[in-house]
């Protein structure tokens, strides 16, 4: 009886040290700027970070960034294209990109990073925000967009200008893209590479960047090219990489059949355009893809930073559900799903030291 009580209580003490997560695995996280309090502008603005459930859209949780102190990080209010959001290669860490300076800066976007670090942070499941990495001269009198990481300690960046950049755990960041080095937007690590979506001349579209580079320069492929009057930004492929779909901020018009959010399939030698699904009168930049059904949900937050939106893919036809909208003076961005929760050291400890205990009771009843 006693061994079996001791078993119980170690079990269940472990079991609250694992279920201290903040998020749920499988909600999603919208990145959202301006608290409602003044109108957005492009000023430094705090960031939020919302969870929303992927069923019927209800806000779950809101974790608040630091926005003073060493710590902080904010985007501008009105920078639509800045605000991206990824998970960590490892799925433990939600990864944000921004300006390492108090709210209210003035315009924030303009500014030297000499006098304004852009920096990059992540967010575990239990809602530990830590900012990693810091620059003061890449993206300088520009925007920095979004980051990525492998989960392990290596950063990479992408804006405005300056190209890649591999942030490192240091100020001195490596650039390690020679082309294009203009206009990038959203930066995934994904298969032990790296991919980025190019806003930037006729070969808009998604790169790929072999392996995970931390200096030298490295020449970029272009996988999917969106056209010259397309719009990429946040994008998802399929574990096979056969299917990809692609956040368009220009909205879809019957016209043109693009817009919004598009589908791509890889056809054995190249990647080829299948169709485009409205979300009504917005494009997208947002995007977040469950390919675990038979048809894959696709979620997006619009252009405009009004809304959030559902699709499955059923076919050309399908058409976005509203699932949420932002407040006044706030703004969505980016989109991921939450992290994975992972047993801190301190619990695996314990759950050592519980075996070991149980183990030796069990011993000492034989004895």
């Amino acid at each position: 009886m006693l061994m079996k009580k001791l078993l119980v209580a170690t079990l269940v003490f472990g079991s609250l040290l694992v279920a201290q997560a903040q998020f749920t695995p499988g909600a999603l996280v919208a990145l959202r700027v301006g608290n409602g309090s003044a109108a957005l502008s492009s000023a430094g603005t705090p960031i939020f970070l919302d969870e929303f459930d992927p069923v019927g859209g209800s806000l779950v949780y809101s974790l608040a960034i630091p926005s003073s102190g060493f710590p902080a990080l904010v985007n501008s209010g009105t920078a639509t294209s800045e605000g991206a959001l990824n998970l960590s290669a490892n799925g433990q860490y939600l990864v944000l990109a921004g300006y390492n300076a108090a709210a209210g800066t003035p315009s924030i976007a303009g500014s030297t990073s000499a006098s304004v670090p852009r920096g990059v942070a992540t967010v575990d499941a239990s809602g530990n925000y830590t900012l990693a990495a810091t620059s003061t001269s890449f993206f300088s009198g520009n925007n920095i967009r979004s980051a990525a990481s492998d989960g392990a300690g290596s950063f990479w960046a992408a804006g405005a200008n300056t190209g890649v950049a591999y942030m490192g755990n240091n100020s001195a960041a490596t650039a390690v893209s020679a082309s294009p080095l203009t206009n990038l937007r959203v930066i995934q690590t994904i298969g032990n590479n790296l991919f980025y979506s190019s806003g930037s001349g006729s070969s808009r579209g998604i790169y790929e960047v072999a392996g995970n580079p931390t200096s030298g320069s490295t020449t970029a492929v272009n996988l999917i090219n969106n056209g010259s009057s397309a719009s990429p930004y946040d994008f998802a492929f399929n574990t096979a990489m056969t299917i990809a779909y692609v956040a368009d901020s220009d909205a879809y018009t019957t016209s043109s059949g693009i817009g919004g959010v598009e589908k791509w399939s890889f056809n054995g030698s190249a990647w080829a355009f299948d169709y485009s699904f409205s979300l009504g009168t917005n494009g997208a930049v947002g995007l977040a893809v469950n390919f675990s059904g038979p048809n894959a949900t696709i979620y997006a937050t619009s252009a405009s930073g009004n809304s959030l939106f559902e699709v499955t893919d059923t076919g050309a036809g399908a058409t976005g559900m509203l699932l949420a909208t932002a407040g006044a003076n706030e703004a969505f961005r980016g989109l991921d799903f939450a992290p994975q929760a992972t047993p801190e050291p301190s619990t695996l400890a314990l759950g050592g030291l519980g075996l070991a205990a149980i183990g030796f009771l069990r011993r000492k009843l034989k004895a």
